[in-house]
């Protein structure tokens, strides 16, 4: 389910028109790796809480964020009462940054809720791709129905840059 997150949030940072494109290097049966200064597991609340300097690394893709909280359950899926269980909840907190070869995304909060199916990124959006720039406040991706929704909260409008290719012109 981590590669799941790392994938979707990745996809949330690709500007309009490109989202049903593949994503460089991603590969979603390779190994995670998690890094942080700090790792708390609180085993009655199933939560893992990596602190601190946190990188996600799967292939080709970076999740970079002051927090990473990781809710799992107790369902017989996963592997019992131990931070392997079933994932429920990722919570991505401080200086959420989304990286590809080609895109990054950025935001102060990034959530998936792997039970609704629904992928959110939060405060003072940004996604690049190349010199085209689209910002928000709430980007919202629900996985079920496949729709992608920027949203400008009450802070004014959602702003899109476009710039041409300019390696296409002549």
């Amino acid at each position: 389910m981590v590669r799941k997150f790392l994938f979707m949030m990745l996809v949330l940072a690709l500007p309009t028109g490109l989202l049903a494109q593949q994503v460089p290097g991603r590969d979603p049966d390779a190994p995670i790796e998690i890094e942080a200064d700090n790792l708390e597991v609180r085993q009655e609340q199933q939560l893992a809480i990596f602190t601190g300097n946190v990188d996600a690394v799967q292939g080709g893709m970076t999740l970079r964020t002051d927090e990473l909280r990781v809710t799992y359950r107790q369902d017989g899926k996963g592997g019992g009462a131990d931070v392997g269980g079933a994932i429920s909840r990722l919570e991505a907190i401080g200086s959420v940054v989304i990286i590809t070869a080609k895109e990054r995304a950025t935001g102060r909060r990034g959530l998936y809720n792997v039970d609704a199916g629904t992928m959110q990124l939060e405060g003072g959006v940004q996604l690049f791709r190349d010199e085209n720039v689209l910002t928000g406040q709430t980007l919202v991706m629900n996985l079920n129905s496949g729709v992608t929704t920027l949203d400008a909260g009450q802070r004014g409008r959602v702003k899109g840059i476009f710039r041409p290719d300019k390696s296409k012109s002549n």
